[in-house]
């Protein structure tokens, strides 16, 4: 606080003579403006406000014409800002016209204090010492002298305040000490006030974070809890106006394979209608049209702080700044670096936004994207587990499902529904002929007429390869029912695919409710085994009836077994060695797949082999045994046991997918070829290869370029010729069981085995001898110089875990 000056009569000997009464007026003058200035002081709640009143004070007060406040540059060494002053008379202060006081060249009292840091005063206007366009200016203006204060906090200047008077003046010593006081307490109150506002800002940074930091919580807890996708869009929108306390929230989100995107939810306080009801997103070429489009184009928190300014885009920037709005904020939802949508946030706040409330706004929109994105998976996965992605029909669960409902609450006792299942006549011909995708697009067709046909998607199912389910309400056993759907609507027009017209039939199999089942799996399964006897039969569409019960449904329980079986992972690989007859070192191992039926104990493959190559799920088998076979093999090359190769049998269903060489070159793209000893075989049976030979050693070169070598398995028991060895690029020779077992004592077996072994070595091929039980047949193999021995002479079929030890 500024001092008291010194009463009356203390400098009496340094007045020169004044008068009392003058004295009386200047001390009065002085305590006036000293009161006027604490107040300014005390009660100044700003820094612009405390510097102007306070001049305004040395001006209307203290008399003088006038006075102001500068601030020195901090990047531009001793350079001054005017800031806030008073002029006597003057109207308002303009700081504009006082570049005068500070930048005409020379020295002048305002740049002396601010470099000398020390009271600069100016008694006499003709004084050289100063510039003289300066003191040519003051005198125009009718200044006759000046003094000015440096403002210093600690050892730092940061202003200046100088002071003008239109009278000659001595500038006391009283007076100067007052006005270096008041330059004192001037510089403080600034401190005070800077420190102030510093605190005042950063408790208002701590609330805004707080409350962002509560609203990333909620929304993360929300993300954890909520699995709707809507509702957790809904409930983000809430959390940020209710807990983030910003104005509003819109969540928009982008029309699928579109680049605009549409509000979607709200909350918060209703907005004047600005946005379009479909928002473009735009590609990069031109200028963005909104704020809420660049953060969904560039996938980037996109911000305004501030509606006055061209820049950012803003769509309503004058009506949303008319409804009190200052910032706006949109956070992108991404999904694998597409745009999904965005939510926009609008607050009557304004200025800049911190890099901390950004980053947890980033944190939010990352949050609520990996939301999105899980529940579009979950919802895909959920939708493949119960829907045909192709067809778009359910599947035999749902389907099944579906029927009990049916048959629970719609038919009533005289109603006996129709379930009727059908597969498309020379569907592969259709693929083999036009391609897979004509065999897809016609089952797309196909799907499409009997969901129309049915008239509700509940009554139409897809069991996969073709075959379709369908129930229908039948009264009388007269009544066509489901054939007569079929018949005379959805395959009595051609089908239009890919430009071509083609004619369409199936086959059918149908059983009725209640007689031949009074629940939808066990009527599926009847007509199941109809259609299948109406396959074997070359029949249109047959009825259930009892007897095709026996081997049909035998059939049919099995393969649903099978299915089971490979969900549960009940499939396990046995190995049974294949013996150098020379050194008697295990070379290789043949891997045998076994069924741990959980009703039946272990299953040989005969059991089970044909219903798996029949019913396509020899396919989905086949890769497994593929790929626990290489794992095997890599475990026992890691673990640095003897090296073997593992053989696999591959049937003729997975030799001729169309993604099969593909699968076994991925399988095997990681394992070293110059491993002598390890490696994959390929156990094929001729017949797997005769129907298109020179295909076939196309795919077998492949393999065997990428380290797999390719067995004939059962060779002499089809169709063996010299040109079918001439033209397949093979390894080895596998000489079925059947000859083996008559050695050494049918003379038939004999010469059979010998010359397949002699066909073998002329090839430059190795056989492999399999069924081999006892020492005799082994002894003769070698001298018939058979390369490999395979049987219970040697070991049986054992687990992997038992090949450590036989290795």
């Amino acid at each position: 606080m500024i001092k008291n000056p010194r009463p009356p009569g203390a400098g009496s000997n340094r007045a020169g003579g004044a008068s009392t009464e003058v004295r009386l007026v200047q001390l009065q003058r002085q305590f006036r403006m000293l009161s006027a200035c604490n107040r300014t002081l005390i009660h100044s709640g700003s820094e612009s406000e405390l510097l102007t009143d306070l001049c305004r004070a040395l001006v209307d007060i203290g008399g003088y014409r006038l006075a102001w406040v500068g601030y020195t540059d901090v990047h531009a060494g001793a350079a001054l800002h005017p800031t806030a002053g008073a002029v006597c008379s003057a109207g308002s202060f303009d700081a504009s016209q006082l570049g005068w006081t500070h930048a005409l060249g020379g020295p002048t009292p305002a740049m002396r204090a601010v470099t000398e840091r020390a009271t600069q005063i100016v008694r006499d206007m003709e004084d050289e010492r100063w510039s003289a366009a300066w003191r040519g200016q003051a005198r125009r203006m009718g200044y006759a002298g000046a003094l000015a204060v440096p403002l210093r906090t600690d050892d730092h200047c940061f202003g200046v305040l100088e002071v003008y008077a239109g009278r000659a003046v001595s500038f006391e010593a009283s007076e100067v000490a007052l006005l270096n006081e008041l330059a004192a307490d001037l510089a403080f109150g600034v401190a005070t006030l800077r420190t102030r506002g510093e605190y005042q800002r950063q408790q208002s940074n701590i609330a805004l974070l707080t409350r962002v930091l509560k609203m990333q919580s909620a929304i993360n807890s929300a993300v954890l809890r909520i699995r709707d996708r809507n509702l957790l869009l809904q409930e983000a929108c809430r959390v940020a106006t209710e807990v983030g306390r910003y104005n509003s929230a819109v969540v928009w989100m982008v029309e699928p394979g579109a680049r605009f995107a549409r509000p979607g939810f709200r909350a918060g306080r209703r907005m004047p209608k600005v946005a379009p009801d479909m928002l473009p997103i735009g590609d990069g070429r031109e200028r963005d049209t909104s704020l809420t489009g660049r953060a969904m184009r560039t996938g980037e928190v996109s911000v305004c702080c501030d509606l006055t300014r061209s820049e950012p885009p803003l769509v309503g920037r004058e009506l949303l700044y008319a409804d009190g709005v200052r910032s706006v904020v949109a956070l992108p939802f991404m999904v694998d670096g597409v745009p999904i949508g965005a939510l926009t946030l609008t607050s009557m706040d304004s200025g800049l936004i911190p890099d901390e409330e950004l980053l947890l706004l980033q944190d939010i929109a990352a949050s609520l994207s990996f939301a999105v994105r899980s529940q579009q998976h979950a919802d895909a996965a959920e939708f493949l587990a119960h829907y045909d992605p192709l067809t778009g029909l359910a599947k035999r669960s749902l389907f099944c499902r579906r029927l009990d409902e049916l048959l629970r609450a719609r038919f009533g006792p005289g109603q006996t529904p129709t379930v009727a299942v059908l597969d498309i006549d020379r569907l592969n011909n259709f693929n083999d002929s036009f391609g897979r995708h004509f065999g897809d697009m016609l089952l797309q067709k196909v799907a499409e007429r009997l969901r129309h046909h049915a008239g509700s998607d509940e009554r139409v199912g897809d069991l996969g390869g073709g075959t379709f389910v369908l129930v229908a309400p039948a009264v009388g056993a007269a009544d066509p029912g489901v054939a007569a759907l079929l018949d005379q609507t959805v395959f009595a027009q051609s089908f239009t695919v890919d430009g071509r017209s083609v004619r369409v039939s199936c086959r059918s199999g149908v059983a009725h409710y209640p007689v031949d089942g009074q629940d939808a799996g066990t009527l599926v399964q009847k007509a199941e085994a109809a259609l299948q006897c109406a396959k074997e039969t070359g029949e249109q569409y047959l009825h259930y009836k009892l007897e095709m019960r026996s081997e049909i449904a035998e059939r049919l329980e099995l393969e649903h077994k099978l299915r089971e079986a490979i969900d549960e992972q009940q499939f396990e690989l046995f190995y049974q060695p294949q013996v150098n007859v020379v050194s008697g070192h295990i070379e290789s191992l043949e891997a045998l797949l076994r069924w741990n039926d959980p009703e039946r104990g272990l299953v040989l493959p005969g059991d089970f082999l044909p219903v798996l190559e029949t019913s396509g799920l020899i396919i989905p088998v086949g890769k497994w045994v593929m790929q626990r076979a290489m794992q095997d093999c890599d475990r026992w090359r890691r673990l640095g046991l003897r090296p073997v190769r593992v053989a696999v049998n591959v049937s003729a269903v997975q030799f001729r997918g169309h993604a099969f060489i593909g699968f076994m070159l991925d399988l095997v793209k990681e394992t070293p070829h110059d491993l002598p000893g390890h490696g994959i075989d390929l156990e094929i049976t001729e017949t797997a290869l005769l129907q298109d030979i020179d295909a076939a050693g196309r795919q077998l070169r492949e393999l065997r370029a990428a380290g797999i070598r390719v067995a004939l398995d059962d060779f002499g028991t089809g169709y063996s010729s010299l040109g079918l060895l001439s033209k397949l690029p093979v390894d080895l020779l596998k000489i079925d069981r059947s000859f083996i077992k008559g050695l050494p004592g049918e003379d038939t077996c004999m010469t059979l085995t010998r010359t397949i072994i002699g066909l073998a070595s002329a090839f430059g091929l190795l056989t492999v001898a399999e069924g081999v039980e006892t020492a005799e047949q082994f002894k003769l193999l070698r001298l018939l110089n058979c390369d490999q021995s395979q049987g219970y002479f040697h070991c049986r079929p054992v687990p992997a875990g038992e090949i450590d030890q036989l290795l």
